[in-house]
């Protein structure tokens, strides 16, 4: 009796592990590095304007051959796709993205080209994926950037030689937020800092 439920033990956890992929893989993500303009697919991060900003997903340039992205971008090799003009009036040094996902799966963050100084980082909590998106000199006003989620198939785009098409089917539409910082706590920290430099001189005046 012990020697069946040991035996039934070990078979349902065999079948566990296969099937685990179907509900949790890999998913790999892409930002392209800034082209100058914007196409008219694109979405417009207008002047002035204050995130988030709630997105949805686009087909890519390459796979399939309709989208916002030139085939010759490695985003196009992806599944879901944005393309995002920033004119905002100001560089975008921190850019975060923030996707629903239903499978719990991994995703594997990277950078194409180096103009915009970006590393990428990837977290995840309550069924939610975070990118984010940050480094100096940033995403430039009046330039336009590819994001793809996703890769269509084993292609010659960054991060998808020999991945297979990955699933993306448990994604929600992304959320895009790009932080702002208050002005007057710089204000209330020079303030501070200036006292403290007054207090030490009377000190040793």
């Amino acid at each position: 009796m012990v020697k069946q439920v040991l035996k039934a033990a070990i078979v349902i956890a065999v079948l566990l592990t296969v099937a685990s992929p179907a509900w949790a893989g890999s998913i790999n993500v892409i930002l392209d590095d800034p082209t100058v303009g914007g196409g008219p697919l694109a979405y417009f991060l207008p002047y002035g304007s204050n995130s988030p900003y709630s997105m949805t997903w686009q087909s890519c340039g390459g796979y399939p051959t309709t989208g916002p992205v030139p085939p010759n971008e490695p985003a196009a090799g992806y599944l879901n796709c944005l393309a995002i003009v920033n004119n905002t009036g100001t560089a975008i040094t921190d850019l975060i993205l923030s996707i629903p996902d239903s499978s719990a799966d991994t995703f594997l963050c990277s950078v194409s080209g180096f103009t915009t100084g970006f590393s990428c980082s990837a977290s995840s909590s309550g069924g939610i994926e975070t990118l984010e998106f940050t480094g100096i000199p940033g995403f430039l006003n009046n330039t336009e950037i590819y994001i793809g989620v996703g890769c269509a198939a084993s292609n010659p785009a960054v991060g998808c030689t020999d991945t297979g098409t990955q699933n993306v089917s448990g994604l929600g539409n992304p959320t895009v937020l790009v932080p702002t910082y208050d002005p007057s706590t710089l204000v209330l920290l020079m303030a501070g800092m200036s006292m403290l430099a007054m207090a030490s001189i009377r000190r040793y005046a």
